[in-house]
C-alpha cells in the first residue's frame, strides 16, 4: 500500500509537536489546524483532464504546465501527458470548460 506525502505529512507533523512527552504549550496546536498554503499559485483548481479537484498544497513540477503565461495544475503526472496531445484551441476550452469528475 502507497501512502502519499499528503497523507502522511498530518500525522508526523502531530509526532513533532508531540515530541518525546515534553509537555507543549497550548499555542504549539495551532499549526496542526491552519489550512495550509498552496504551494503556488495556479489558474484553476479543477484537473482540465479528469476533472478532479487539485490538491494545490501538493502541486510539483509533475503535476504543473506553463501555457499561454498561466500555470495549470493537474491532479496527477499522466493528466499533464495528455494536455500535450491537446490542440491550443482544446487546452482553451478545458480550462473554461474542465469535464465533471470522471466523465
Amino acid at each position: 500500500m502507497r501512502i502519499s506525502l499528503a497523507t502522511a505529512l498530518p500525522g508526523i507533523m502531530l509526532a513533532v509537536l508531540i515530541g518525546c512527552g515534553e509537555s507543549q504549550p497550548a499555542t504549539s496546536t495551532v499549526a496542526t489546524t491552519e489550512a495550509a498554503e498552496p504551494a503556488v499559485e495556479v489558474a484553476n483548481t479543477v484537473c482540465p483532464i479528469m476533472g478532479n479537484e487539485i490538491d494545490l498544497t501538493a502541486v510539483s513540477a509533475e503535476t504543473l504546465v506553463e501555457w499561454n503565461g498561466k500555470k495549470v495544475a493537474f491532479c496527477c503526472p499522466p493528466c499533464n501527458d495528455e494536455w500535450v496531445k491537446l490542440t491550443d484551441a482544446e487546452r482553451a476550452d478545458r480550462l473554461a470548460n474542465p469535464p465533471s469528475h470522471g466523465e
